[in-house]
């Protein structure tokens, strides 16, 4: 009997130890391995797999340098450093979206865990991506190391201590973590980099809030859809509706937008721009380009047949857009003066 009753007295001990450890877990320093945060405090840290997803079609890895790519099966390119990428995106913004890019082999990639593999194939490739779970990296905020961290044995409730120096320990603490359902604690204050802006981060709160109000393109890291996302959201925005001109400043610093109240603008998907005088009923016409030029989104105009219309000619940066129903453009051969131009949808 005496045993039976150290038998559930050690039982209601452990319990209660367990409900105290899991109530000490939850506070605001330390953290599940299968949390909200540390799949992102994962995505921050891991190496980065998405950002040449246009090229391998897979977050699971990323090709490392020097690797060789073709387009169509007739165009090559080598890609030796991050600005050769820029070259490669260039030739693709020219294409239609049918074009195909194939990997030469063999080739060096790299997982999200910091692995180094080289495959010899597209089977073994192939191979690879199936096997690896993907995850796409969140950039613009980095972690200024060391950081310390408590890491919690469930079945003692015990701590360790770990001095984590760099990325790769940090993921990798984490996926460890996660294959025994661990905890750990972040010993904070711990200060980050948000686009080279250092701040101080005092609890899961303050991280979880920085990370979250981080810009959208931050968590969308591939090369190709940063520059081309935002291309495709300005295209879909312009052809949704109507337009008029809400200001117009020239070179000269003079305020023209009277000149423009009558005017209606419509951009069409065949990239022509009908425009109509609501005053008198006339129409004109006109085309619109829109590309990427060193990084900027350039929005080309060009109507014809009215001299009015003619001195919106030009090759115009976008700055902003759907803000929340404007288009700011600032024009790219004055970008030290006063010339803007702001479309309005009606």
């Amino acid at each position: 009997m005496k045993y039976f009753y150290l038998f559930i007295f050690s039982i209601l001990f452990t319990s209660c130890q367990n409900e105290e450890f899991f109530e000490q877990v939850e506070d605001n320093t330390s953290l599940s391995s299968q949390s909200e945060l540390s799949d992102l405090i994962s995505r921050l840290t891991q190496n980065p797999t998405a950002f040449d997803d246009f090229i391998d079609k897979s977050n699971s890895l990323s090709l490392e340098f020097p690797f060789e790519v073709t387009i169509n099966s007739e165009t090559s390119f080598n890609i030796n450093k991050f600005s050769d990428y820029e070259l490669l995106i260039s030739e693709l913004s020219t294409l239609t979206e049918d074009y195909s890019v194939s990997i030469s082999f063999p080739v060096e990639v790299s997982l999200p865990n910091y692995e180094f593999i080289t495959l010899q194939n597209q089977s073994k490739f192939n191979a690879l991506i199936a096997s690896v779970e993907g995850s796409s990296e969140i950039t613009c905020l980095t972690y200024d190391f060391p950081i310390e961290i408590n890491i919690f044995k469930t079945e003692n409730s015990v701590s360790t201590r770990r001095s984590i120096r760099n990325e790769a320990q940090f993921y990798n603490l984490i996926k460890n973590l996660k294959q025994n359902n661990g905890f750990y604690e972040i010993l904070y204050p711990i200060s980050i980099s948000i686009d080279g802006e250092s701040q101080s981060i005092s609890s899961n709160t303050d991280l979880n809030t920085a990370i979250q109000n981080l810009d959208e393109d931050c968590f969308n890291p591939s090369f190709l859809t940063n520059k081309f996302s935002r291309l495709n959201r300005f295209v879909e925005f312009i052809n949704s509706g109507e337009f008029r001109i809400a200001n117009y400043i020239t070179d000269t610093g003079e305020n023209e937008t009277l000149d423009y109240e009558d005017f209606r603008f419509t951009f069409n998907p065949n990239n022509s721009i009908s425009v109509e005088n609501i005053a008198t009923g006339e129409s004109f016409s006109g085309h619109w380009e829109i590309e990427i030029d060193d990084d900027e989104l350039v929005f080309d105009l060009d109507f014809d047949g009215n001299d009015i219309l003619d001195n919106l000619n030009d090759d115009w940066i976008i700055e902003g857009f759907a803000n929340p129903i404007r288009i700011l453009l600032k024009d790219d051969h004055n970008a030290g003066e006063n010339t803007t131009l702001i479309f309005e949808k009606i």
